[in-house]
């Protein structure tokens, strides 16, 4: 897949107030930040002191002075790579280029920075309709943008590269170990990644996610507020009380900002669940044993992530599917892939798969062609080493009760002290 190094994507509307409040949606989630109200007219304060409600009537306004244009609404989105990370004040200026160079130089507009996902972007909100009702020209709109998008790459100094290779399936991150660079900022980098690229429906499986990079989030009670969240290291025992507070991460993953990305997730899961429910039918009924199960699974970038006591008893299991950057319980794709089930067609021992089948294979079994159809469509993206990293460290860091009793100790350390006289 070839992509360019900026991208801009155009949308229109029959109202603009639609798309003035997916943004602030956005900025009242703390996924987004409204940066500036351009040429609106009457308006002193500063942007952020303008109810949402002002910021669309003023656009719904000027569209109304030509009825006759049925979609008025002008959104766009410049999206810049992954590892361009202007500032917002740069942001704003390359917005007002861009917006300047599309003819809408004299129109109000709003603009917005996004932080939902790993690359930096903004969405600008206008109408096509100007002061004296006339449409502002959308002929080869598409093109006109895609010239622009090369001349502002050249004017900012933005990476002009041509061609930008597909992203992997996993972020590529490290997994964090005390000692070993920054470990604010590696924690950092794990706690956005598993925040912005994956989805999940429930505390624990943010914490799953989290796991894989060798981190946790722990809830501290605080009197007579909700939890706080504290992040630490995850099953290094000896320092496990080192940690920090939500509030002094970088865009502050806080427990509120976890709840709306579970609130969020449990949407997006609902329409792809039918999807890894299907794959897991076929490649189940081939199964004999848990490693060929496994086996099959990771061929198709799948991860099975197992929940164990200390005795090494199952009394769990989840499904990572890093194509979709999705987990699920096993109860949340149906009784028949939940861990009791499993165990009773596939043995009780839970047998984790061995390192040396880590990599993933091509499957060379004969198959009907639907099922060779199936894995053709599963497997048009590239390779993905990640996953080989991912399983190392899932059966390297381990899930048990111990868990609990080091997220206990953490809690004891974090609690008010009556100092000494």
């Amino acid at each position: 897949m070839i992509i360019r190094k900026m991208v801009a994507r155009i949308s229109s509307g029959s109202n603009p107030r639609g798309a003035v409040y997916y943004n602030e949606e956005k900025v009242e989630q703390g996924e987004a930040q409204r940066l500036a109200l351009r040429n609106y007219v009457g308006i002193l304060v500063p942007p952020e002191q303008v109810q949402k409600q002002q910021v669309a009537y003023l656009l719904e306004e000027q569209a109304a002075i030509n009825a006759r244009i049925s979609k008025p609404t002008f959104h766009v989105s410049l999206s810049l790579a992954p590892g361009e990370k202007p500032s917002s004040d740069e942001l704003l200026d390359i917005a007002d280029r861009y917006m300047l160079g599309m003819g809408y130089g004299r129109q109000p507009y709003a603009v917005y920075q996004h932080f939902d996902t790993d690359h930096t972007h903004v969405h600008i909100v206008s109408v096509r309709v100007d002061e004296k009702g006339e449409k502002v020209s959308d002929k080869f709109e598409r093109e006109r943008s895609n010239k622009l998008r090369q001349q502002i790459e050249k004017e900012f100094n933005l990476v002009e590269a041509e061609r930008v290779g597909l992203k992997r399936s996993l972020p590529e991150i490290k997994p964090v170990h005390y000692g070993q660079g920054d470990l604010k900022q590696a924690m950092t980098n794990v706690v956005l990644t598993v925040l912005n690229d994956f989805r999940f429906s429930s505390f624990e499986q943010y914490n799953q996610l989290l796991r894989l990079y060798n981190v946790q989030a722990v809830e501290v009670p605080l009197e007579g507020k909700k939890p706080g969240l504290i992040y630490t290291v995850a099953r290094e025992e000896q320092r496990q009380g080192v940690g920090f507070k939500a509030s002094s991460l970088r865009q502050q993953p806080t427990r509120e900002t976890v709840e709306r990305r579970i609130k969020s997730g449990k949407k997006v899961k609902e329409d792809s669940a039918s999807r890894l429910r299907r794959l897991l039918e076929t490649r189940l009924a081939d199964s004999g044993s848990w490693t060929d199960f496994q086996q099959r699974l990771q061929r198709l970038n799948i991860l099975v992530i197992p929940h164990q006591g200390k005795d090494g008893n199952l009394f769990g299991i989840s499904y990572l599917d890093a194509k979709q950057k999705v987990i699920y319980t096993g109860s949340e794709l149906g009784k028949g892939f939940t861990a009791g089930a499993l165990k009773k067609q596939l043995g009780e021992e839970f047998t984790p798969l061995p390192k040396e089948d880590i990599k993933p294979k091509q499957e060379r079994a004969l198959q009907p062609d639907s099922e060779r159809q199936t894995l053709a469509e599963d497997q048009k993206q590239e390779p993905d080493s990640n996953t080989a990293l991912l399983r190392r460290l899932l059966y390297a860091i381990g899930y048990g009760d111990d868990q609990q009793e080091s997220e206990q100790e953490l809690k004891k350390m974090t609690r008010k002290r009556t100092p000494r006289l």
